[in-house]
């Protein structure tokens, strides 16, 4: 018979990993005898919750087991890997939880995921409704980590769009050093299995996106939209340290799911979604920061693009009053400075308007772009001296190279991307479906660096 386990914020600041436990819950699983015929789910919830993990990240294991001993020991595996990896002590609420894949609860799951990828939940509540319905669960800290480890279990590859992640970790010696992995083989793995993986290497800052920088266990995660294309990859790169081992989750990283509802207006705190309406005005904001008005259909809304979205900015600096658009972002809570704002992840330019020109007429003798004598004076060529007329010349349109905009989709520079962050390359490539589990998804750690480990801890 097969069952979920869902587990969630077991993180803090200072290290552990959401995804590396699970990953030593699948090894030891099958150690006791389990098997596997679906990829671990890692689900990605609302990113603007305040109180949210490091990652937001939560993750689901199917599994199966042909007898109800053995499925007790694997809750029981799993229960005792959470006490010995959560970092309760410095914060982590975390929560376990565990059901058949044929209950009639996973309804109650799927509403709870659709819930927390995109708002707010109240955890008092999931708890309580758990509690009500028999669920098997356990809690750590105040246990706030329910709502991931529920709403993971409600995440279906069948019904949802998903890509996939292979993450090697680290032997726990040296976590907190830095990671070894070669740059110059990132960038050319990148090349070589472009389109099919996304997001490792970002060409404007000549930096790896594979590798985070902090103290967690996490060596190098490689996202695509196949486990063939990112386990291919993984084997493609250099890393300059031995891997504790690695797993492909099947994610839904990389498809905007906390972008598919439209955004009540007035503006309800840390929601994520979408609007609608028209480019009411534009100025610059301390710090580098964009501020737009956008007005929809009933009001104005302010959305604010910052300046480390490096090249959102720069488009978002080319909109004009009167170009209609669709701003997608997440609510950011009005303080006594600042007043509600969308901060944007996306912008879909959908028609422009008929703009205001912005570069000065060329010189019609020589073709070099021409020089304004002031106010109502004309233009002068600052290469041949040629003069203009004293009425203005009508500006022409910027060019391609120079800052034209046009319909379609913008997203941030690679590095400044969320999670959940759909890729240009993703449109029109969407999938659902389960795929097969290939050899190779998952690379156990020795029986003997468990034990060294002692994170298998027992009676």
């Amino acid at each position: 018979m097969s069952y979920l386990i869902g587990i969630d914020d077991t993180d803090s600041r200072f290290g552990h990993c959401t995804t590396h436990l699970g990953y030593l819950i699948v090894c030891e699983l099958a150690r006791i005898g389990c098997t596997f015929s679906a990829y671990p789910r890692l689900v990605r919830l609302n990113p603007n919750v305040p109180f949210k993990t490091r990652g937001n990240a939560a993750v689901c294991i199917q599994f199966e087991a042909n007898t109800n001993e053995l499925r007790d020991e694997a809750f029981e595996a799993a229960e005792r890997l959470l006490e010995a990896e959560a970092d309760v002590a410095n914060g982590a609420n975390s929560a376990l939880v565990m059901v058949s894949k044929d209950a009639d609860e996973l309804a109650f799951f799927r509403r709870v995921y659709q819930s927390a990828i995109s708002g707010v939940v109240n955890y008092k509540r999931i708890i309580a409704e758990v509690s009500e319905r028999g669920i098997r669960h356990r809690l750590l800290g105040n246990g706030m980590g329910i709502v991931g480890a529920a709403a993971s279990l409600g995440f279906s590859c069948a019904e949802d769009d998903h890509t996939y992640e292979l993450i090697a970790y680290r032997k726990p010696e040296n976590c907190g050093t830095p990671r070894a992995v070669d740059a110059q083989s990132v960038k050319a793995m990148e090349k070589e299995t472009f389109p099919h993986t996304f997001n490792s290497f970002d060409h404007q800052s000549g930096r790896v996106l594979i590798a985070p920088t902090g103290p967690d266990p996490v060596l190098a995660g490689i996202r695509g939209d196949s486990p063939h294309a990112v386990l291919d990859a993984y084997q493609r790169i250099r890393i300059g340290e031995e891997p504790l081992g690695h797993v492909i989750y099947a994610t839904n990283q990389c498809t905007d799911a906390h972008l598919k509802k439209r955004m009540s207006n007035p503006l309800k705190t840390f929601s994520a979604g979408w609007l609608e309406g028209e480019i009411a005005s534009t100025r610059p904001y301390q710090g580098g920061h964009l501020m737009i008005q956008l007005r929809d259909d009933s009001s104005t809304v302010s959305c604010m693009v910052y300046e480390p979205s490096g090249d959102l900015r720069r488009v978002a600096r080319l909109l004009v009053p009167g170009d209609s658009v669709r701003v997608s972002g997440g609510v950011r809570r009005a303080s006594s400075k600042n007043p509600v704002v969308i901060n944007v992840e996306k912008i879909e330019l959908l028609a422009v308007s008929s703009r205001a020109v912005t570069n000065n007429p060329e010189c019609v003798a020589c073709g070099s772009r021409m020089k304004s004598e002031g106010r109502g004076k004309g233009y002068q060529c600052k290469k041949c001296g040629h003069k203009s007329a004293g009425i203005p010349h009508p500006r022409s349109s910027p060019s391609a190279d120079g800052g034209r905009i046009y319909p379609g989709a913008y997203l941030p520079s690679p590095r400044a991307q969320r999670h959940l962050t759909k890729q240009l390359i993703r449109y029109g490539r969407e999938r659902t479906g389960m795929k097969e589990l290939i050899k190779g998804w998952v690379e156990e750690p020795s029986r003997l660096e468990l034990l060294h480990r002692s994170v298998i801890r027992r009676p």
